[in-house]
């Protein structure tokens, strides 16, 4: 296997960009920040409850963009994919292909304002609990529009996605929470599965 090219180095200032996944203070972003802190990249935590990848969009400017970072790594997907469905039914749906292209003009919202490096998590793969039984199996799609908007936008995929899969393949029968809290919200074993994936995929 060829060695992966280093994404950050010291001296980059490394902003978070996703929904409550992302903004949990005791999420993977804290687990990020403590590995690259003493390597000299400082992370900036741009995670809010609820968001998805058109909302984002309105606060990008002053989330993102005005903290001035060189790097951006983005999640979403989690409530994109709930969005119109299940108890969400009342708000208007965001198919795969809007998500896809939701992705791919924020990268280029922020590449225009000067921002160089981009990575993008894929949903991590499926819900859990009784998220999974009132929603369905409903992130795949979307998993395959956050690649195809990786590849498009020469951005890096931390495979989150690919390591929720196999944990869950250790498990079969398993039926209820493994990653999650209830079913969305990462407990600490999901929160180190997004961050080791990051940190490898980045060659950090």
């Amino acid at each position: 296997m060829s060695e992966i090219t280093p994404w950050l180095e010291s001296g980059d200032r490394l902003c978070c960009l996703g929904d409550s996944l992302t903004h949990s203070p005791e999420g993977y972003v804290r687990i990020l920040q403590e590995k690259l802190s003493p390597k000299g990249i400082s992370v900036i935590n741009a995670g809010k409850g609820g968001d998805n990848v058109l909302t984002t969009m309105m606060r990008l400017q002053q989330d993102v963009i005005d903290k001035k970072p060189t790097a951006v790594s983005i999640m979403f997907g989690a409530n994109d994919g709930q969005v119109g469905r299940g108890i969400w039914n009342k708000d208007p749906m965001i198919p795969p292909t809007v998500f896809h292209y939701g992705l791919i003009w924020i990268i280029h919202v922020c590449r225009r304002a000067g921002i160089e490096k981009f990575s993008i998590t894929p949903p991590l793969w499926r819900l859990e609990g009784d998220v999974w039984l009132d929603m369905g199996d409903v992130l795949p799609p979307y998993v395959q529009a956050a690649r195809d908007a990786a590849a498009i936008m020469n951005a890096r995929v931390a495979p989150a996605d690919v390591a929720f899969a196999q944990e869950w393949s250790k498990h079969p029968g398993h039926t209820g929470l493994l990653l999650t809290r209830d079913g969305c919200h990462l407990n600490a074993k999901g929160n180190q599965l997004v961050a080791e994936s990051s940190l490898t995929a980045w060659g950090c």
